[in-house]
């Protein structure tokens, strides 16, 4: 089954762009052996990452990225059967929200027509629209 799996979580450090970059590298080989797409935004603090493809293999991937050293707090938010990708021609999509630049493409998801709610969510971390904090802190 298809699904689209959206998960928040806390940088132990911040990253500099190189050290992004490697990442977004190491990420890319990997997701497309697993034929996995999405979108990884960064605000300098937090992630938020959409990911597709088959859930076993995503779930499978999950269970790595709770490992990873580089961040805390990895909380799931979403897991949906999908129909389609949404980010299919991203192995992995890296934005990053203190650049103007990057920023100006996550502005570029919202349209006239419906956006898929991972687009929504993009969109809403990348403006500061919703805060990862308050919502760790809910729970």
């Amino acid at each position: 089954m298809l699904v689209e799996f959206i998960y928040t979580s806390t940088a132990t450090a911040p990253l500099q762009w190189t050290e992004l970059e490697v990442l977004r590298h190491e990420c890319e080989r990997r997701n497309q052996l697993e034929k996995i797409t999405g979108m990884l935004l960064y605000d300098g603090k937090h992630f938020m990452q959409v990911l597709e493809g088959e859930e076993k293999k995503i779930l499978a991937l999950f269970n790595w990225i709770k490992a990873d050293p580089r961040h805390k707090n990895v909380e799931a938010v979403i897991n949906n059967p999908i129909d389609k990708r949404n980010f299919s021609d991203w192995a992995m999509g890296l934005i990053t929200c203190d650049e103007k630049t990057q920023l100006q493409t996550v502005t570029e998801l919202r349209g006239k027509r419906k956006k898929p709610l991972s687009y929504e969510l993009l969109y809403a971390f990348a403006h500061h629209e919703i805060e990862i904090d308050d919502m760790l802190d809910a729970d």
